[in-house]
């Protein structure tokens, strides 16, 4: 049996079980109503007939009274009068005088209707009549003791006839049978009354009323049953079909979503439970759809990140965008929400920085954090991956640190480098902040700085951190797994190379373009960054100063002190011309004790105010040295020559020969001094 159908037969039963039982009791009720109705129409008829007769009865004995009083009072005139007034104002038919002693009348007088031969009922007896006449009226008798002994008696009566009867019965509004000694009953209305009741109050009479047909109410009823029954069917059917029908399309949408068709919706119709039920299962697709589609959309992703993880590992040695890209490839393979990449600080070893980040960390500036501190510093300082759930700030009893992201869920690697490398690359000055450009180096090429301050130049030369691989927050609130830790192993791995490999070609670049003594830009550069300046100087029409800068009696510094304390003293003019410059001024040993900074978008003027400044910074203060029989302070002093592109030469060669011949003119001044050269 199917749903419908057993959903058809339920209902019928629930909704027409009570309607036949309700049928059956309000029959029964209009039956037994029925029967009360025709009880309480005939007792009320019996009580009017018999009512009716009393008052009439009444009247007749008032009659024959009011009649025996006059004749009493000797006035028998009134007497004959009264009756005839009576009789006149149908109180009684007439009255009898039987016995009279005056008035001239004869004995045996009759006033009104002639008195009828027959039995009489005496209204005032209460015994039943049992006669073998047949009843003509209804009368009463007074009695008068006359004068000389007699009596008289004065009778008044009513007819009890056809026409009586019939007034009887429109008073009672019944149906009316004389039933005394005649052979034919006197009958007045219909003899088929649907009830008769007897009474022999007064006279021998069946009453007749009409009885309450119930039949059409009958087949009303039944027509209101039958009426509901098909309505009953019709709901039950149509409620059926709107059940099942939604439950029929979900049953075929589940069965195209087992063989892999996630296009499929149900329609929803109304707002009940099915129809929740159908949008849930939309729903329900619509998301599966979603997720099949991320994950095949993760796994396009993932390899193209894979992809480009390989060719950017090959093809670039630009450092933060290896580490942009590894990120990116291990947060996609893992499926977190935020990750970053964090490095062992330049300046301090003891210091991550980060140096990639993806995703919402809630850091504004890039997060740094002492090894041993924090979450993830515990886990550098451990060296020993770790993943799991923070709560409450807490990560396996340590806390999160300020500049940590407050997350829920992490996995972290450690990784550290493999080819010990010295550190003889640091100039000793301070490492200039890139930010988290992906063109870093580019940037500090163009600036026209060395890269000395990059992680130190080289990457770390014992078996410590190099630094920290941290995803947060997996996608839909899960845990990181213990398989994601050996893919995070792989990316930080891939990292640690990609970190020793570009600081290995930067230290290698930066001894090919820096003096290893100064740590300033080298003769080669020089020549590269005068050529830029000078077409750039063409081309936009923007002046830039070259500064010719060489130490006073250098010589004797030397031959009196040795060579190691002229390195000394080279080295110390180097950190006090670099403090007095711009970031974009480049700064350049040309070789021995001159040196040369290119002041881009400078005149002559603001070179002199340079120039100016460094002979100041130079001649301030002593320059302490060591030799061999201890410390000592020199007094050193700079002659220093300026030219400028577009105004002294458009080309580098030009200016600077321009800025030597000024520096010449400057010794010749008599040395600690600066000259402009001339146009």
């Amino acid at each position: 049996m199917s749903l419908r159908s057993r959903l058809t037969t339920a209902f019928l039963v629930v909704v027409l079980g009570p309607v036949l039982v309700g049928a059956v009791f309000v029959a029964a009720v209009m039956s037994h109503l029925a029967d009360s109705r025709g009880e309480a129409l005939a007792n009320s008829a019996v009580t009017m007939v018999d009512s009716t007769l009393g008052t009439i009865c009444e009247r007749i004995q008032a009659s024959a009274a009011a009649v025996a009083l006059n004749y009493r009072n000797g006035d028998q005139e009134n007497a004959v009068e009264m009756a005839q007034l009576l009789v006149d104002r149908a109180v009684v038919d007439g009255v009898v005088f039987s016995s009279l002693a005056s008035v001239g009348t004869d004995p045996g007088m009759d006033i009104g209707a002639e008195a009828p031969q027959g039995s009489w009922v005496d209204c005032g007896e209460t015994v039943a009549y049992a006669g073998t006449e047949p009843i003509v009226a209804l009368g009463a008798q007074a009695e008068v003791q006359n004068a000389d002994g007699s009596t008289s008696v004065f009778s008044a009566f009513r007819e009890v006839d056809q026409e009586f009867l019939a007034r009887l019965s429109r008073v009672a509004d019944a149906d009316l049978i004389l039933q005394d000694a005649r052979p034919a009953p006197i009958e007045v209305g219909s003899a088929d009354a649907g009830r008769w009741d007897f009474t022999d109050t007064f006279l021998p009479l069946r009453i007749g009323t009409a009885a309450t047909d119930v039949t059409p109410m009958y087949w009303t009823l039944a027509a209101m049953v039958f009426a509901s029954a098909v309505c009953a069917v019709a709901l039950a059917t149509w409620l059926a079909r709107s059940t099942t029908r939604p439950l029929a399309e979900l049953s075929a949408a589940a069965e195209r979503v087992a063989h892999g068709d996630l296009t499929v919706r149900v329609p929803v119709h109304g707002r009940d439970e099915v129809a929740h039920l159908a949008f849930a299962f939309n729903r329900m697709t619509a998301q599966t759809q979603s997720y099949v589609s991320a994950l095949t959309a993760s796994r396009d992703q993932m390899r193209g990140q894979l992809g480009r993880l390989g060719q950017t590992l090959t093809a670039t040695l630009d450092l933060d965008r290896i580490l942009e890209v590894i990120l990116d490839t291990a947060m996609v393979t893992a499926g977190a929400e935020a990750g970053v990449i964090m490095l062992v600080d330049v300046d301090d070893a003891d210091q991550l920085r980060e140096r990639a980040g993806e995703g919402d960390l809630g850091i504004t500036e890039p997060a740094t954090i002492r090894i041993g501190e924090g979450i993830i510093g515990a886990i550098a300082a451990g060296g020993v991956p770790a993943h799991g759930r923070i709560v409450d700030g807490r990560f396996e009893g340590r806390r999160r640190a300020d500049t940590e992201p407050d997350a829920h869920t992490i996995v972290a690697v450690p990784f550290s480098g493999r080819q010990p490398v010295d550190h003889e690359w640091s100039s000793g000055r301070q490492p200039v902040d890139h930010g988290r450009s992906t063109s870093r180096h580019s940037t500090e090429l163009e600036r026209g700085r060395p890269a000395d301050g990059e992680y130190g130049g080289a990457p770390r030369t014992d078996a410590g951190v190099l630094g920290v691989l941290v995803l947060y927050n997996r996608i839909a609130g899960d845990d990181f797994e213990p398989g994601d830790v050996d893919t995070l192993k792989t990316f930080a791995g891939q990292a640690s190379v990609a970190v020793e490999n570009v600081l290995l070609h930067r230290h290698a670049e930066r001894l090919s373009l820096t003096d290893p003594l100064t740590g300033l830009w080298n003769y080669r550069f020089m020549q590269t960054s005068l050529r830029r300046e000078a077409e750039r100087s063409r081309r936009y029409q923007r002046p830039s100063a070259l500064l010719a800068i060489d130490l006073d009696r250098f010589k004797d510094v030397n031959d009196t002190y040795g060579h190691p304390v002229g390195d000394q003293v080279l080295a110390e003019l180097a950190r006090r011309v670099t403090a007095q410059i711009r970031e974009v001024d480049l700064a350049f040993r040309h070789g021995g004790e001159e040196f040369m900074v290119l002041l881009p978008e400078t005149d002559a003027a603001g070179a002199a105010v340079v120039a100016e400044r460094l002979g100041k910074a130079v001649n301030a203060r002593k320059f302490k040295v060591n030799d061999a029989s201890g410390g000592r302070e020199l007094n050193i002093t700079v002659s220093i020559g300026i030219a400028v592109l577009g105004e002294h030469a458009d080309t580098a060669t030009g200016v600077l020969a321009a800025a030597d011949e000024a520096l010449y003119a400057a010794k010749a001044a008599g040395r600690d001094t600066w000259r402009v050269a001339v146009a």
